[in-house]
């Protein structure tokens, strides 16, 4: 079978992005493959259909562009619309986040397809490839959301968040200096405020420190130093990797308690459960206001990169097709052997094999036999 690509549009969250440009397509192309992408995939970015039938695509209708290859590429999981097109074996990547999603990763056990998750993508090096493009897009704009929050309009603390001669710099503390941590920082410290980065291992935080401005300060992760700064801050940025059911309180309601009145928090890690930061217990997705716990803002919105949409689907397309070239490579091809992709698999015709939702998914389950267990008690 001669490998192909489907492409498909964005339903979920009136978001604007696509998976893949044009360029992006014509690699695809030139690597052997057919694409097809979905018609107006890429009207919110201007992208007529003519720019994909030029880079060598064909455009197709919803109902094909399902059916015409057994690869689909989407940039977040499929919505509910989407999801009666997930009864074949196939095999999918996207955004899907599977510990939050229990009932569409029962959908893709039920219906024997094999998901990749671009959060999982993981290089040799331990890194994640495909978070790079927003996680990076979403710790600059942490500190821009946090600058607007701030001001006396928006019921902030009336501060600046940059230097000016003769006035303290403001405090900003990012909690985790993964990819998302490590471009808040930066931003901040260029803006000239006293930042100070939390992390959980002496050895990752000293090669961390030697990336950035010897006047960014770099502390373990402690229930002391915690203490110590929280309160004190401006603007709160939490950027741990991840935070679920099980992830111990870091950010506590009694912090939450003695910051500033008009302070900020941004919880770009946007966790499931009551994890690492519990005020923040409700998203402000699709541009809902921040609220407010014990007089201070809380910022959580799980998409922040759809606000740059056109920023957003460049870097992920540039960043991205290697690697998704490289995943269809491994699917068409048995002799070709991709582990970058392969420890992304997290359904493999149906079975869940990834360690991390297996773990997520047995908590869940524990959790929900525990609450009937209660409601059978008390009925």
């Amino acid at each position: 079978m001669k490998p192909s690509v489907s492409i498909l549009k964005e339903t979920r969250d009136a978001d604007k992005r696509v998976i893949l440009l044009p360029g992006s397509v014509r690699q695809f192309v030139a690597s052997g493959f057919d694409v097809y992408v979905e018609k107006d995939a890429g009207l919110g970015l201007d992208i007529p259909d003519s720019g994909y039938v030029d880079a060598g695509a064909k455009v197709v209708s919803t109902e094909e562009a399902w059916t015409v290859s057994p690869f689909i590429l989407k940039y977040k999981y499929p919505s509910p619309v989407e999801r009666s097109y997930l009864c074949r074996p196939l095999h999918i990547a996207a955004h899907f986040y599977p510990g939050e999603n229990y009932d569409l990763t029962q959908l893709l056990k039920e219906n024997s397809v094999t998901a990749y998750s671009y959060e999982y993508f993981r290089a040799d090096d331990g890194s994640f490839p495909l978070m790079t493009p927003d996680s990076e897009i979403s710790g600059k704009l942490a500190v821009m959301f946090g600058a607007r929050q701030l001001l006396s309009s928006q019921g902030g603390r009336g501060i600046l968040l940059a230097s000016l001669p003769g006035v303290p710099s403001p405090k900003v503390v990012v909690i985790g200096h993964g990819n998302v941590g490590a471009a808040a920082a930066r931003t901040a410290a260029a803006l000239g405020n006293d930042v100070t980065v939390f992390g959980h291992r002496a050895e990752s935080l000293r090669r961390f420190q030697a990336t950035v401005s010897p006047s960014v300060k770099c502390q373990l992760i402690s229930e002391e130093a915690l203490a110590r700064e929280i309160p004190d801050a401006d603007l709160v940025i939490g950027a741990v990797l991840i935070s679920t059911y099980d992830t111990p309180a870091l950010i506590t309601e009694d912090l939450v308690r003695r910051m500033k009145k008009g302070s900020v928090i941004v919880d770009v890690t946007c966790g499931y459960g009551s994890g690492f930061m519990p005020t923040a217990d409700r998203m402000t997705r699709l541009g809902a206001p921040p609220y407010e716990v014990h007089g201070v803002w809380h910022y959580k919105d799980p998409v922040m990169p759809t606000q740059v949409h056109r920023t957003s689907a460049t870097a992920a397309s540039n960043n991205h097709v290697p690697y998704l070239i490289n995943l269809g490579r491994s699917i068409f091809d048995n002799s070709f052997k991709d582990p970058v992709s392969e420890r992304a698999k997290f359904t493999d015709r149906g079975e869940i094999v990834h360690p991390d939702v297996l773990s997520d998914f047995a908590l869940i389950e524990e959790l929900a036999a525990k609450t009937n267990g209660l409601e059978a008690h008390h009925g």
